[in-house]
């Protein structure tokens, strides 16, 4: 009998569900990171994109700078300055953005959304996948319909 009520507390405690890692993007980003992506654009094969990244805090502003190498384009750089407006809350410029950078944070994912040249919207979704790994899912749309999207995994390397 005590072995039947240690094994059904043992299959109950390993039943319950874990519980979900939180993001902190200035921990995650802050170093060195490296994503490997899938870049697919409506009436274009999908293509190979590697962005490394490097995080500081400068002041009350954390900076990112990316190198992106997107299969047959040369590499560029992209920079990210974000702070924080609220609780789960950071606002910021990127490079590549014709406006704001609007960031919501909430249990282990971040929402991600901006403008690019061309009336592009970004709405980039990271999820915690371990403590040094994201997964990555952006979609671009334009007038509602979706043209594109990035799938892929980030890396923290530091």
């Amino acid at each position: 009998m005590k072995l039947f009520v240690a094994a059904s507390i043992a299959l109950i405690a390993g039943a319950a569900p874990a519980a979900t890692p939180q993001l902190d993007m200035v921990g995650f980003f802050t170093g060195r990171t490296h994503s490997e992506n899938v870049l697919k654009i409506i009436f274009h094969r999908s293509s190979g994109m590697v962005v490394d990244s490097v995080g500081k805090m400068e002041g009350k502003q954390f900076v990112l700078v990316d190198t992106v190498r997107q299969q047959g384009q040369a590499p560029r750089t992209r920079k990210w300055v974000i702070h924080p407006v609220g609780p789960g809350h950071f606002s910021g410029t990127l490079s590549d953005a014709t406006g704001p950078v609007d960031i919501t944070m909430s249990g282990g994912s971040a929402t991600i959304r901006y403008t690019m040249e061309g009336g592009l919207n970004l709405e980039q979704r990271l999820q915690v996948i371990d403590g040094h790994t994201l997964a990555n899912h952006t979609a671009v749309r334009k007038f509602g319909m979706k043209f594109g999207s990035v799938e892929g995994k980030i890396h923290k390397l530091d």
